[in-house]
């Protein structure tokens, strides 16, 4: 994406409304040069606190102190835009931005524009799709989030925190969002994935995971199905046991003559067998009541014939009495004797005389009991699968739970049908998603081959290093130097090599990333004091020594630097700028024809510049 910087604005506190502009060129390295504390470093927190930054490193005296706006006026995709920033109050970030999408700089911007809309806005030049979402989750960074622009902006800058950090190669590691967001949209920064297969493959996996959902509800449905017909099966099968359905019918059939036998009426419940087997039982019940109601009456008889002796002994006193003269006889006796008497050989009559009830009883219940067993013989050769309900009550209860349960379960049966995966199965067909692991190992090589490029270019810089091969550790983003011809990879010896190290890496990414017209990066690096890991400035020095010194590393570093932006421009055909923030004398780099010397902040220029605290004074 070609991108570049043309001027950074402060728009500052003063009545006056003074304005400090720094002018940049394309297709340059732009350095900044200067003495510390100048506010050097602060240009590259004014550029992030611009785009959006929700925290800042902007030093509050001297700087945002005393600066109203912050702003850049940048070019994207050849189209000029200016975004001004009002100045965070101490550690708050503003809410409050100007926007012209023509590059207009006012005298004092004022707010026109929301954070999102803004946003937005950019976003489309990043070429950032709003479907484009973050593929996996982490503790910072939800799943199917959206990307942002910023995380792009982590190829753009390598501040003064890191430049000689051996292990860490990007910016705002110590940030979890960041941190997270890396790994997950390097293959698509570097150009190893594309948008339209990471919403291929978006798609792909929301198939699926459809796909997975249907066929977990259609397994469901079959369970039940198959709960539905074992159900059917086990009230088929008991209604078998009774006869009320051939044997030889399958389920379905059962189930169906079963409905049929149901609507047409309860009486018509029966048939063959089970019509048989019932008349037996309802026979034998029968007979069996009769048994216990003549049993009972011949024990009532019994006991009735019991009291009969029983009064018949109270009365043999009778007879002794008529037998006795002794005894005084009043006026009644003989009349009571004689009632007595009658009495008495009535009942003895009765008693001893056998009745037709004895009999008769005992042969009904005699005959009873022969039939029950002549029925029982019977019961005994029909099938013995077929039951008997004991009674009426009994069948019509089974009837009436049986037709329950069939509308139960077939009702249930027919709601929940089998979904057809067919379609999903076809769109999922048709979608292609490219596999990127050898495309991811391609890339790798490339950059390999790239940075070797740089090394050889610098070799001297590099001591004993310099004929090492480059090795990308793509889980860590990091280059390591491996000995020829072995598998060793060995520790870079010393911050200077991590300078150059962390230089080879990101012109490399870059010289990849337009190699593949990539779409998300800008074309541009800001690099805070390469010189960083180098102290002092050698004189009187051999040209052999003078070649080792921490001086030729430096101008190594700007030949680097050079030699990149040159070759972008003039082999690729391609735009690139730098903003390099340095401490280093500006005979450095004076001989490099693609470096362009911006300001030296020295002698009383900064950032904010010392006449700006002059007119303060002369104003006061």
């Amino acid at each position: 994406m070609k991108y570049s910087i043309t001027k950074i604005i402060l728009w500052m506190n003063d009545e006056n409304s003074y304005r400090r502009e720094l002018k940049f060129e394309e297709d340059k390295v732009n350095v900044i040069t200067g003495e510390s504390n100048t506010g050097k470093t602060a240009i590259l927190h004014v550029v992030d606190y611009c785009l959006f930054a929700s925290r800042h490193k902007i030093a509050e005296s001297k700087i945002n102190e005393n600066v109203a706006w912050y702003g850049i006026e940048f070019k994207i995709n050849n189209k000029n835009y200016t975004i001004a920033r009002k100045s965070p109050n101490r550690t708050k970030t503003s809410s409050e931005y100007y926007f012209s999408s023509t590059g207009e700089v006012p005298d004092l911007p004022s707010s026109n524009m929301t954070e999102g809309s803004l946003k937005e806005i950019l976003e489309t030049e990043f070429d950032i799709d709003k479907d484009v979402t973050i593929p996996f989750g982490g503790r910072s960074l939800k799943a199917n989030s959206k990307i942002s622009l910023r995380y792009f902006m982590l190829f753009c800058s390598i501040s003064g925190d890191i430049i000689q950090h051996s292990e860490v190669f990007f910016d705002k590691q110590n940030d979890n969002r960041y941190r997270e967001a890396l790994p997950r949209i390097f293959d698509l920064a570097v150009g190893i994935e594309t948008i339209e297969n990471i919403l291929m493959r978006e798609k792909k996996l929301n198939l699926q995971a459809k796909l997975a959902i249907v066929e977990k509800k259609n397994s469901k449905i079959s369970e039940k199905k198959s709960e539905f017909h074992d159900e059917l099966k086990t009230i088929t099968s008991q209604a078998r046991e009774f006869g009320l359905i051939n044997e030889e019918s399958e389920t379905l059939e059962s189930v169906e003559a079963l409905k049929l036998l149901i609507d047409t009426g309860i009486n018509q419940a029966y048939s063959g067998k089970g019509s048989r087997l019932d008349k037996i039982i309802s026979e034998i019940s029968f007979l069996e009541r009769k048994i216990r109601n003549l049993t009972r009456f011949q024990s009532a008889y019994n006991e009735y014939k019991s009291s009969l002796n029983v009064i018949e002994d109270s009365l043999r006193p009778v007879e002794y009495w008529k037998s006795k003269d002794d005894i005084v006889k009043t006026s009644i006796f003989d009349d009571l004797i004689s009632s007595l008497d009658e009495d008495f050989h009535r009942i003895k009559q009765a008693n001893k005389k056998r009745t037709p009830i004895d009999g008769k009883t005992s042969d009904e219940i005699a005959e009873c009991k022969r039939l029950i067993n002549e029925l029982e013989e019977a019961a005994k050769a029909l099938p013995k699968k077929v039951k008997s309900f004991s009674d009426d009550r009994d069948k019509y209860i089974f009837l009436g739970q049986t037709k329950t349960k069939l509308d139960l379960y077939t009702s249930n049966n027919n709601d929940d049908e089998i979904t057809s995966t067919k379609g999903i199965e076809d769109q999922l067909s048709s979608i292609q998603v490219a596999d990127t692991t050898e495309n991811r190992d391609l890339c790798i090589k490339v950059l390999e081959e790239i940075i070797q490029g740089y090394m050889k270019l610098v070799e001297p810089s590099l001591e004993n290093y310099g004929s090492y091969q480059p090795v990308f550790n793509y889980k860590d983003k990091k280059i390591d130097f491996r000995k020829p011809k072995t598998t060793y990879i060995e520790a870079s010896g010393s911050s200077s090599n991590d300078m150059f190290k962390h230089l080879f890496m990101f012109l490399g990414l870059h010289e990849l990333m337009l190699t593949k017209n990539s779409k998300h990066v800008p074309s541009f690096l800001l690099i805070d004091q390469p010189s960083r890991p180098y102290y002092g400035e050698e004189e009187n020095l051999s040209e052999k020594r003078l070649q080792h010194s921490d001086k030729a590393k430096v101008i190594d570093a700007f030949k680097l630097l050079d030699n990149f932006t040159g070759s972008i421009l003039n082999d690729m055909k391609k735009s690139f700028q730098m903003i390099v923030l340095e401490h280093v004398p500006s005979d450095y780099f004076n001989n490099f024809d693609n470096i362009h010397l911006v300001e030296e902040f020295r002698n009383g220029n900064a950032l904010v510049p010392q006449e700006y605290f002059d007119s303060l004074k002369s104003n006061s």
